[in-house]
């Protein structure tokens, strides 16, 4: 008896410590909970590219990504943009934008400006992070870059018609006199421009005749006529072009064919004859009787040429062939 009261005060004992150890473990173990809100989610809505400086070699642009934000906290969120030759598939550059801190819900702008090659396409490639993690990317192309007009080279002048009028001819030569119509299409009067006006001639391409004018200034949306003196040998044809130039920059070129000489259309089985062209009457200053004096004129033809930049070639080849003309009337 005495023995079975003894296993029974011991299985309550251990029963009764069991349920003290558990209510204690419980107590030290129990931590009162706190919410941890998950970091926030970013999306990409929309994409602009603006243009913002133009050279003749880069472009310089504004990219602004309108951005939506989640519910959520937010630890450093950053927009990162990769530009990707299309071309190439190479990397050209990358930048870095903070996102801008807002309330849940709400619609954000993040904006970097980069600087690409003018001749080049790309893909600018976006991805958002948020506490080191990308939340959202996307992808905006820009191509035909080339096709916006630096700033340097803005007139808004645009060149719509040329008129020749002969105002006399003597001696194998033609005075001609180029009216160019020059229409400013730009939004406001337009800056006083140096107009140059060249006449080659078109199976050689000499330069037979130039002469220079200042546009003055031309209000918006109007027309002005500008107008210089060439004299050419007569009995030839000729690319009459026209430059504007601002300063030492040349904003624009065009060109007109003049056609001085007779033509007429031959059958396909003719054969082609040789064209013979009298180089010296091309000679715009003084006439040239010997080679020794060819070669002075090839040293002013190439002084005078040189004021025009590229046209050095055009010096060299025109003098030789003066003095091969030369040389064979000796």
């Amino acid at each position: 008896m005495k023995s079975e009261n003894a296993l029974i005060t011991l299985v309550a004992a251990i029963l009764v410590v069991s349920l003290a150890i558990v209510l204690i473990s419980n107590d030290a173990l129990s931590q009162p909970y706190t919410y941890e809100p998950p970091d926030a989610y970013f999306s990409i809505r929309d994409v602009d590219v603006k243009p913002i400086e133009v050279t003749s070699a880069q472009i310089e642009v504004n990219v602004t990504a309108y951005i939506d934000r989640g519910d959520g906290k937010t630890n450093n969120p950053t927009m990162q943009i990769r530009v990707i030759n299309s071309d190439t598939r190479l990397l050209e550059t990358e930048v870095f934008a903070q996102i801008p801190e807002s309330d849940q819900g709400k619609t954000v702008t993040a904006s970097q400006r980069l600087k690409v090659d003018r001749n080049g396409n790309y893909e600018l490639n976006i991805l958002l992070y948020n506490n080191k993690s990308i939340r959202d990317s996307g992808a905006v192309a820009i191509k035909g870059l080339s096709a916006l007009t630096p700033a340097a080279k803005k007139s808004g002048i645009m060149l719509t018609n040329i008129d020749f009028v002969i105002t006399g001819t003597s001696a194998g030569r033609a005075s001609v006199r180029p009216d160019a119509y020059l229409e400013n299409r730009g939004v406001s009067a337009s800056d006083n421009l140096n107009m140059v006006v060249k006449a080659r001639q078109a199976e050689s391409n000499i330069l037979a005749d130039k002469g220079s004018i200042e546009t003055g200034t031309i209000a918006s949306e109007a027309t002005a006529v500008r107008s210089v003196q060439l004299e050419v040998p007569d009995g030839y044809n000729y690319m009459v072009v026209v430059e504007l130039w601002k300063g030492d920059v040349l904003i624009n070129t065009w060109e007109k064919a003049l056609m001085l000489a007779p033509t007429k259309t031959v059958p396909k089985e003719s054969a082609e004859k040789k064209m013979n062209i009298e180089v010296s009457k091309f000679v715009r200053e003084g006439n040239v009787q010997t080679a020794s004096e060819a070669g002075m004129a090839y040293a002013a033809a190439a002084t005078t040429m040189q004021q025009e930049p590229g046209f050095e070639a055009i010096a060299a080849v025109a003098a030789l062939i003066m003095v091969i003309a030369l040389r064979r009337r000796s």
